[in-house]
């Protein structure tokens, strides 16, 4: 049924592209909407008179305007570069993939170049995990601060009795008055690292709702590396902050270089907060790709606020620095903003304060609980992981940790993600054999030469003849 509808709609373009005198091509504006964009051209141009491509990364009047007054052709080193990663993944991922069937005897199984570093992660935190797991003692001060201990030896009972009657000491003590400016607007990692930490979606959910954020004109291209803000973004900016907090405010930031081009960041595409945006869906002055749900407006909002907030002056604020003692039982260390003295982008992002710390100081309450001290990664955090370590693209990241739910090889609970033991047995076997295909190093080696290729810097036949040649003398 695909491969039909797929040919009606060859069959449709092509009437339509013999019939006009140029083809504009508006796919997405990345390797990948290149490659589509090429597609589309090969297939329509025995019909078509002329075929140009549009680019623009945001769905708004100016920026097919823009768009339209420069055209462009489509860029074949990025097709290239596209064609490489696409058959390099193919080709890898077919031979692996077959050898796993003949090793497990399941045809169900799959490797791939990416996945099976980022599934190797996973398993390494499962392993740290499992070994961490100590007691950890939450004590209450009398002024309602709640210091968390870990590493103390001994039976947790008469430590935690001990603390409960030891006198508590002030150390040392330091305030710090200090600016502190706000984060930049997002690229593709940094909201999915933050829709995972505070509103708890998926990386392939977030991905969608962005999505649909982008078809309805509402935020910029959201599968973007770039921190980077244009003329039009400052303009929104200034508009909302001028308007709505005070002209006082507003501290324009580019965030990024000329060198980017045109990638920018995510951000809205007008000055609407999620309130006003809400309520003009509601009364049909916005439409919208599809119905908006309150995940939607979530997201928008993290959008949103971040980026008016990099738009904003800093806050001043106090820190504190301090170590306490618990007689001879134990010292910790105390670190956070005790005060806000000028809000400056806080007021639309605000932050954590902690309570003062003055003697006398005593202890109100003492819990434990034996738990493990290294957590399980979330999907934000393989996210956060593959970007740092240089594997995946803003296009990729979420769908490879769906491959991995998919496949089985990682299940998901409470929102933290485990290995299976299937997951465990494909990774040792794939390591083992196989490093040289599917090491951290090696996918990170194919990453820089395939950005290589689409700077036209290196023959995209070379790499893909280098790579037939290691496959093929796989044993």
């Amino acid at each position: 049924t695909q491969i039909k509808d797929s040919l009606n709609n060859v069959k449709a373009l092509s009437e339509i592209a013999s019939e006009v005198d140029m083809i504009l091509i508006g796919t997405d504006p990345d390797t990948e909407g290149e490659k589509i964009g090429w597609d589309i051209a090969t297939v329509l141009k025995p019909y078509a008179r002329q075929i140009k491509r549009v680019e623009f990364h945001e769905i708004t009047k100016m920026a097919i305007r823009n768009a339209l007054e420069n055209l462009k052709e489509i860029d074949e080193h990025r097709v290239s570069a596209q064609l490489v990663r696409r058959i390099e993944d193919r080709w890898i991922g077919f031979e692996l993939s077959r050898r796993l069937w003949q090793k497990f005897r399941d045809y169900h199984l799959s490797a791939g170049r990416v996945q099976t570093p980022v599934l190797g992660w996973i398993i390494e935190r499962y392993k740290e995990f499992l070994k961490s797991w100590k007691y950890v003692y939450w004590i209450k001060l009398s002024n309602q601060y709640v210091v968390e201990l870990k590493n103390i030896e001994g039976d947790p009972h008469k430590i935690a009795e001990k603390i409960r009657k030891s006198h508590v000491k002030i150390i040392s003590i330091k305030e710090i008055q200090e600016d502190l400016n706000p984060p930049p607007p997002f690229t593709t990692d940094e909201m999915l690292r933050e829709a995972s930490r505070l509103l708890r979606f998926g990386a392939q959910e977030t991905m969608a709702l962005a999505q649909t954020l982008f078809e309805s004109g509402l935020i910029t291209y959201h599968r973007t590396d770039s921190h980077r803000v244009s003329n039009v973004g400052i303009r929104i900016a200034k508009e909302y902050i001028t308007q709505e907090i005070g002209e006082e405010y507003f501290h324009a930031r580019k965030w990024g270089t000329e060198e980017e081009g045109a990638h920018e960041c995510i951000r809205p595409t007008r000055p609407l907060n999620v309130e006003r945006l809400r309520s003009l869906i509601e009364e049909g002055v916005i439409k919208t790709a599809e119905t908006m749900t309150w995940q939607h407006y979530k997201l928008y909002q993290l959008i949103f606020n971040r980026f008016m907030a990099s738009q904003m002056i800093p806050a001043k604020i106090k820190r504190l620095k301090a170590k306490i003692k618990f007689n001879e039982i134990a010292e910790a260390e105390i670190e956070g903003i005790i005060e806000v003295i000028e809000p400056g982008f806080t007021i639309i992002q605000p932050i954590k304060t902690i309570p003062k710390l003055e003697e006398p100081l005593s202890v109100i309450d003492v819990k434990f609980k034996k738990i493990p001290t290294v957590s399980l990664y979330t999907q934000g955090d393989v996210v956060e992981l593959m970007k740092k370590r240089g594997i995946g693209r803003p296009s990729t990241y979420a769908t490879i940790i769906q491959t991995l739910l998919e496949r089985g090889y990682v299940e998901e609970k409470n929102k933290m993600l485990k290995p299976t033991k299937l997951g465990i047995k494909i990774y040792e076997y794939l390591s083992k054999f196989y490093n040289n295909l599917v090491s951290e190093e090696r996918t990170r080696e194919l990453e820089r030469k395939m950005e290589e290729i689409e700077e036209g810097r290196v023959n995209y036949q070379y790499i893909l003849n280098d790579l037939y040649k290691e496959i093929r003398s796989l044993k």
